[in-house]
């Protein structure tokens, strides 16, 4: 048993909350102490305090989610922010730049790229390596979109006519760094998801008569308006709800991240063209979910009370 003084790694370990050190701070000191004795040290090396602090920050600003529930809402994220990009790239990668300024003689007709398509084509090598299983890799081309996707949007503060529409980068980047909540391992989900949602958006292009060429913020005024993205959005936590009735666990929680996304989705299409409305749709979806997660706990409660585990006092 080791004789070294633990108070300081104690103390290097406040990087982590309370409740984190509650279920694995002892094992967690065991460990450091006995490499330091191993090693000759009485106190936690340079490298030791930076590790501790940079994972005690992760663990307490993902800690307001249970893990399980991050990797849902990431793979749901994953799969979406593909097939957006992709309908993106298809449809409104290269389109013509219409300067209404200029004289018709002075327009150019031809169709031009559009700056989007690097985070579009970052989004597509990253759901690849999503499906070939490089987690780690993925996750690195995701941050790599998220950059771009930010980049993409200062451009077209400056250039307007480079597009794409702030909307179109927005929606990407929020999407790309949920998908960054945890590595995405469900690569069947992922799939599954992407290539049913990049059927559903095709086919409404096709509907809505939106050919390739169109401005970069058709797809949100023909296709995907504030009150379809809604309708979608509420469609999809039907379903999860259904999946929970016939009890249908993991369905039902994969559905309800699908359906997550699809909300937040709704949220910023409010958002990005009226502030006040998107402010009221984040306060009706909050009051939602508050009343949601209420009732849940109260049946789960009476279900308990009710039908009491076998064994329970």
């Amino acid at each position: 048993m080791t004789t070294i003084d633990d108070s300081p790694w104690r103390r290097a370990l406040r990087a982590y909350p309370p409740s984190w050190r509650a279920r694995h701070g002892e094992a967690m000191l065991g460990t450091l102490l006995d490499e330091a004795e191993a090693q000759g040290r009485d106190e936690p090396s340079r490298g030791e305090r930076i590790a501790l602090m940079r994972s005690g920050l992760a663990v307490r600003v993902l800690g307001w989610m249970p893990r399980p529930d991050r990797e849902v809402l990431a793979t749901a994220s994953a799969a979406t922010g593909v097939a957006l990009a992709v309908m993106f790239a298809v449809f409104s990668g290269f389109e013509v730049r219409m300067d209404w300024r200029l004289p018709p003689e002075g327009q150019n007709p031809d169709l031009q790229a559009s700056p989007g398509l690097i985070a579009a084509g970052l989004w597509a090598i990253a759901f690849v390596l999503i499906l070939c299983g490089a987690a780690r890799a993925a996750r690195i081309a995701l941050a790599a979109a998220s950059a771009a996707g930010v980049g993409a949007l200062v451009y077209a503060q400056i250039d307007p006519l480079a597009g794409p529409r702030a909307i179109v980068t927005v929606t990407l980047t929020v999407l790309a760094l949920l998908a960054l909540l945890a590595p995405v391992r469900a690569r069947v989900a992922a799939g599954a998801t992407a290539a049913v949602t990049t059927g559903i958006l095709l086919f409404l292009h096709l509907a809505f008569e939106v050919p390739p060429g169109s401005p970069s913020d058709a797809i949100w005024t023909r296709v995907l308006t504030a009150e379809f993205t809604g309708l979608l959005a509420g469609a999809v936590w039907v379903l999860a709800l259904l999946a929970s009735i016939v009890r249908a666990r993991t369905v039902a929680r994969f559905v309800a991240g699908v359906a997550g996304v699809w909300t937040i989705i709704w949220l910023i299409r409010l958002t990005m063209w009226d502030v006040a409305t998107g402010m009221l749709g984040l306060a009706v979806a909050v009051a939602v979910g508050v009343v949601g997660v209420g009732i849940f706990r109260a049946g789960a409660r009476w279900g308990s009370e009710t039908h009491p585990r076998e064994g329970a006092a």
